[in-house]
Parts: structure tokens; sequence; C-alpha cells
């Protein structure tokens, strides 16, 4: 899977942002499990490294509205492989991943927000 670094899509303007993430979506949704978890990881443990606070939370919220557009019964599978993800990284990264989507689904329009905490 190509892969842009996530720092530099965190600062991309937020059309262009939500645009990239939907391509590396549909690239995610052609792999097998296993290399989801492993890409999800990768990106995951960058912005935990890299990123700051801002751009952790621009990501999250761009990740999160292009979620909810996802029918139901991909929303569920893609959020489970998201959070066995973050909680395989190192204590200190998978606590900062929760709580950047925690303040991003605080954040999130309405509907974004009801539809990813029914399928959390």
């Amino acid at each position: 899977m190509s892969q842009i670094s996530m720092v530099a899509l965190a600062d991309l303007d937020d059309a262009e942002r939500m645009s990239q993430m939907r391509a590396m979506f549909e690239q995610l949704g052609g792999l097998s499990e296993a290399d989801q978890l492993q890409a999800l990881r990768g990106m995951i443990l960058e912005m935990a490294e890299q990123a700051t606070d801002a751009q952790y939370l621009r990501l999250c919220g761009t990740n999160l509205t292009l979620a909810a557009s996802m029918p139901d019964e991909h929303v569920k599978p893609f959020l489970a492989a998201r959070m066995t993800a973050s909680a395989s990284l190192p204590a200190p990264y998978a606590d900062r991943d929760r709580q950047h989507v925690e303040e991003a689904i605080g954040q999130a329009d309405p509907d974004v927000r009801t539809k990813i905490t029914r399928n959390l």
C-alpha cells in the first residue's frame, strides 16, 4: 500500500485531506485483515510519535467523518480494526490515540458522532 506521511496528510486543507484519506481507505479495503492491521498500526504509530495535538485531532476528525460515510456493515469492522491496531501499540501511544479519538468524537458533527458511537 502506498503511504503518504500521516503528518503531511494532517497539514493538508480539509478537502485534500478528505480526498487523500478516502483513497487510503479504499486501498485498505483491498488488503487482507492482517495487512490492514499492520497498515493501520503504522499510521497510528506515526501520528502518536510525530504529530502535534492539532494535527492528530484533524486527522482523527477526518477519519471519523469518512468512517461515518461508510455503510454500517463496513463501519463496525473498520472501527474494530482501528481499535485493535491502536491497542497493539505501546501504552503511551495507545493512550494518546484513544484520547484524540475521544476528543474528535466529542467535536464531530452530531450525525457522525451518532453513527460512530453506535458502531463502536
